[in-house]
């Protein structure tokens, strides 16, 4: 691993610093103990998706409520979804106490005003439209509407289940940093076709399960692909070099033009590229911290690691891949089980978007991982009613060979959402 002085916040970051700054920073070593839940819904007013969003009433809501019972935190997305973030719990049953809890009073007041949080990847019906003016996402936008479409529809339409874990220990084993990214990325796939929930967007059928998921493969692999190479490498090594070839995306500033010159990297910057442009300065830690913020593979590293790559699940299904991906890393039991069923289509992202458990192998994968996490949530201690939430989910879908996908496909109405 790279071994260089890191700069102070405000002084000018060299390379090899911001390497060993990226290294360090984003893997936190030691004991594995805390997890962390972030709820995405979009927002449904007065039982008709046809209705543009009325981000005022949203806003209002958001205001009125208040500290929270279980002290999440809520926010507003771009497009005006909303974002429910648990505070870290010790173990799986407390988590999923604490965002029911909060989930509960944050529901009642969005349907007192007759407005539902759907758990659904995408948006099925509207047209992406930003309702956030701050210099980030005005940034954002007009870089990733270079790359078509796919950018503002994953910043304005997507609801994910994202789960953050601790990274692990610094040696070897189950419980070892090394083995666990590669573990969250091995089942990765399985686990996007299992769960996969989003087969619309602007009331037609994508040909996708996982339209979300399409959106996140759409633009800018530079900031969005997997960063794995293989079982066993150091992703100190590997996620550095990620990063830093990345294309820079805002540089902040007191105003509210936070433009970067376009193709810039965060390495080029480092390595002077800033004398060339007018007005631009050398980086900086803050900097580089920030630009770390900007990317979005399926499993980021931010000191924790955050699982990025599932579906928003409807009613309270979110509970099931937070529960199985808690239960494969934390019983290497279900671990070794799951990397066995999942060996035949590691790295197959797109197929696991496209087709879900369509396809044979990614259907024999995913039933493979969620049948192990079942059998692991007891050795570690999950609540009947998690234990049960998974043999519901893994009877309704995975074991008939389905996903939430089929279900949204199957109504005859997607705007009036009858069912089957």
């Amino acid at each position: 691993m790279t071994k260089a002085r890191v700069e102070g916040p405000g002084e000018p970051l060299r390379e090899a610093a911001a390497e060993a700054y990226v290294a360090s920073t984003c893997f936190k070593t030691g004991p594995p103990s805390l997890l962390g839940l972030e709820l995405e819904f979009v927002v449904k007013h007065d039982g008709d998706w046809s209705q543009p969003v009325d981000d005022h009433r949203v806003r209002t809501i958001l205001t009125t409520l208040g500290e929270l019972p279980a002290a999440g935190t809520l926010t507003l997305e771009p497009g005006a979804q909303v974002e429910l973030s648990t505070r870290p719990a010790a173990d799986l049953a407390s988590l999923i106490l604490n965002a029911c809890t909060d989930l509960a009073l944050v529901r009642r007041a969005f349907e007192s005003d007759g407005i539902e949080l759907v758990g659904t990847g995408l948006d099925p019906v509207r047209v992406p439209r930003r309702i956030l003016d701050h210099p980030r996402y005005v940034e954002m936008e007009r870089c990733f509407d270079r790359w078509g479409a796919a950018g503002r529809t994953m910043m304005c339409s997507t609801a994910a289940v994202q789960l953050t874990v601790d990274a692990g220990l610094e040696g070897g084993g189950s419980q070892g940093f090394t083995s666990r990214w590669d573990l969250l990325h091995e089942v990765g796939p399985a686990l996007v076709a299992a769960f996969a929930n989003s087969p619309f967007r602007r009331g037609r059928p994508t040909g996708w399960k996982s339209s979300r998921q399409q959106a996140w493969l759409g633009f800018d692999p530079g900031r969005t692909r997997s960063v794995h190479n293989g079982s066993g490498t150091d992703p100190r090594e590997t996620y550095p070099g990620y990063a830093l070839d990345a294309h820079v995306l805002v540089v902040r500033s007191n105003g509210d033009d936070w433009r970067a010159p376009s193709g810039l990297t965060f390495r080029a910057w480092t390595r002077g590229a800033w004398r060339a442009v007018a007005g631009l300065r050398p980086p900086t830690v803050a900097d580089l911290e920030y630009h770390l913020t900007t990317l979005f593979p399926p499993v980021r590293a931010r000191g924790p690691v955050e699982v990025r790559y599932l579906d928003a699940q409807p009613g309270d299904a979110w509970r099931v891949p937070a529960a199985v991906v808690t239960a494969l890393l934390e019983d290497p039991r279900s671990g070794d089980q799951a990397r066995d069923a999942a060996a035949g289509v590691v790295g197959r992202w797109e197929a696991a978007a496209r087709d879900g458990v369509d396809d044979a192998s990614l259907a024999q994968a995913a039933l493979g991982c969620l049948t192990a996490a079942h059998d692991g949530l007891r050795r570690i201690g999950a609540g009947q009613d998690t234990v049960a939430a998974v043999d519901a989910y893994l009877e309704r879908y995975t074991a008939r060979g389905l996903s939430p996908a089929h279900e949204q496909l199957c109504r005859s109405d997607v705007l009036q959402g009858q069912a089957c």
